[in-house]
């Protein structure tokens, strides 16, 4: 029986160099992904805001007051109604839950932020 002649496989140095360069761009890659998520958040909670101020004047115009604010207020109520939100209550990307914009409502200027 012969020798076994020439392998094929990876000696340890070349595994150690393809793990170290995507140990380098995992490094580089990740914040950037977060930074673009953040920056998303922020846009569609813009976005939302705008909505519900938007909202807020057509409720206004239409039956000439506000929503009432404060902890039992009318707004959240307002926020489920779908004749103004018919896909549902704007949510808050980071909080989940629209209790932020509520508790942003400011009654006197007839708007969130």
């Amino acid at each position: 029986m012969g020798a076994i002649a020439d392998e094929g496989g990876f000696t340890f140095i070349e595994v150690l160099a393809v793990v170290l360069l995507l140990g380098i761009l995992a490094l580089v890659a990740l914040p950037n992904y977060f930074g673009i998520q953040t920056d998303a958040q922020t846009a569609v909670r813009s976005s939302n805001v705008a909505a519900i101020n938007t909202a807020l004047s057509l409720y206004q115009y239409r039956n000439g007051v506000c929503p009432p604010g404060g902890p039992d207020s009318s707004i959240g109520a307002f926020l489920a109604d779908t004749a103004y939100f018919p896909d549902g209550s704007p949510v808050d990307p980071f909080t989940k839950d629209s209790s932020t914009f509520v508790s942003n409502y400011s009654a006197a200027t007839c708007r969130t932020k």
